[in-house]
């Protein structure tokens, strides 16, 4: 068994998307880059999805997987960044994909450029663009205006010293980015757009998510 570090740890929370995860996982198998582990979070799921991780965890060593009752994303994603072996971390939701390229292109930024502790690239999205503000409540913003967790590959080091993801209900994401670039993070940019963001389906957490109106 090759025990040597991997260069990114994916992290991957879920729950109850059993119907969606094979799409997410062959996306990572699907990858040029072959130094990664999947790590992802069952977070409480009741519909056969510790059966689908359990396939893939025989197919791929590299597969790691985990189960607790439901805590949601940013709690589950800590969990896993605490398991996480590599020095940089990526993000997959469940009912997302990555294209081949997408660690590859980040290790070639990543060697290219060693100050760079966080990478920002755009998301390809499939569905609408446009999300609410969490600055603005009651307005949408387009996403590339954003920060979703898609677009972020992050050194581990400076997750674990800013505390990792704030527990909040909306735009957890923008708000780690500020801790981060407190704590002195140095921003790279990635013009690619390869991962994909599905908001075109029923079960999308952010499709039909709407903030409240300031009264």
């Amino acid at each position: 068994m090759d025990t040597a570090l991997p260069h990114f740890s994916i992290l991957l929370p879920t729950f109850n998307r059993g119907n969606l995860l094979p799409r997410a996982v062959a996306s990572v198998l699907a990858q040029h880059e072959s130094s990664w582990e999947l790590l992802v979070a069952d977070d409480g799921s009741s519909d056969g999805t510790a059966e689908v991780l359990a396939a893939y965890r025989k197919r791929d060593d590299r597969v790691h997987t985990w189960q607790h009752a439901n805590r949601g994303q940013a709690a589950s994603r800590n969990r896993l960044l605490l398991e996480a072996r590599a020095p940089w971390i990526a993000f997959l939701d469940s009912d997302d994909e990555i294209e081949p390229d997408h660690l590859s292109r980040h290790r070639e930024a990543i060697e290219a450029e060693p100050a760079v502790d966080i990478w920002v690239s755009p998301m390809r999205v499939m569905g609408s663009s446009m999300v609410p503000c969490a600055h603005n409540p009651g307005q949408d913003i387009h996403l590339d205006h954003c920060i979703g967790v898609g677009m972020l590959v992050l050194r581990r080091e400076l997750m674990l010293a800013v505390g990792g993801f704030p527990d909040l209900a909306y735009a957890e994401e923008s708000a780690l980015m500020r801790r981060l670039l407190a704590h002195g993070g140095q921003r790279g940019y990635l013009a690619r757009r390869s991962y994909v963001y599905h908001r075109n389906h029923p079960e999308s957490l952010t499709r039909e998510q709407r903030l409240p109106v300031a009264r």
